[in-house]
């Protein structure tokens, strides 16, 4: 079933930092060999709440795209796949679009992209209620070519099951909200499916972040809808001929269904 989708405007760790207790433990020894008198206790305690901070993700919500945790890519919906035949030599990690589920973004971890756009269909390991989508890159201080952080995506969602397709019917019968990008109301990679768009979101180079946050459109949230399959569109990156996506995270809460 093809759908369509409103006026849209397309508006970090396998590096192996070293783990909590080993960076606390070193902060006491330096702190400990010091032939100044003994450190305060007060002062011990705030900087192993410094240390604890810096190592806290700073989303702090469960990744349901998580490769580790289940996420997994779905190739008749990713664009586009490694070509692997007899006659290639095998296929480079890089280019490999599972590298967008993992949670290690050292420098060069990335899924490398041959062009400005592409998309990632992604299964869920659960049927979800999504209520945010996370992008991580590299910071611009570090990156070698910023250009190619993606800028402009689109989320869709896979209509599925019995339950969700009535919500699905209910929600599009108000012909004024349905969500659509650039007059599509589906991925470029679609498949046999039915599509929502969740949410269109601009990743900003210039934040003061470089993990950032987006929320799934309202309305969607409120319609209850569940999605155990969603796809990350790419629509354009920065500047630069070749892409690097990260890592995406989808974020809600497990369908009660």
């Amino acid at each position: 079933m093809n759908l369509m989708m409103p006026h849209v405007t397309v508006r970090r760790r396998r590096h192996c930092p070293p783990s909590r207790p080993t960076l606390l433990a070193a902060s006491r020894q330096v702190l400990d060999s010091s032939s100044s008198p003994p450190i305060p206790i007060t002062l011990q305690a705030y900087v192993d709440r410094v240390i604890s901070a810096k190592l806290r993700d700073p989303v702090g919500r469960r990744d349901f795209a998580l490769h580790a945790d289940g996420g997994r890519v779905m190739e008749d919906l990713t664009f586009p796949l490694p070509i692997h035949t007899s006659k290639q030599p095998p296929v480079s990690p890089l280019q490999n679009p599972e590298r967008a589920l993992q949670d290690d973004i050292h420098i060069g971890n990335c899924w490398h992209i041959p062009s400005r756009t592409g998309q990632l269909g992604i299964i869920l390991p659960v049927h979800v209620y999504p209520t945010h989508v996370t992008i991580d890159h590299i910071p611009i201080e570090i990156a070698a070519d910023i250009g190619r952080a993606p800028r402009n995506m689109l989320l869709w969602g896979v209509v599925d099951g019995e339950l969700n397709r009535a919500r699905y019917l209910n929600f599009t019968s108000f012909e004024q909200l349905v969500p659509s990008a650039m007059g599509r109301r589906a991925p470029p990679v679609m498949g046999n499916n039915t599509y929502i768009l969740l949410s269109s979101l601009e990743y900003d180079i210039y934040a003061s972040s470089h993990i950032q946050t987006f929320q799934i459109d309202p309305r969607l949230i409120y319609s209850r809808m569940y999605f155990g399959i969603v796809v990350l569109e790419i629509v354009d990156n920065w500047g630069s001929t070749t892409t690097c996506l990260y890592r995406v995270r989808i974020h809600g809460d497990v369908a009660d269904i």
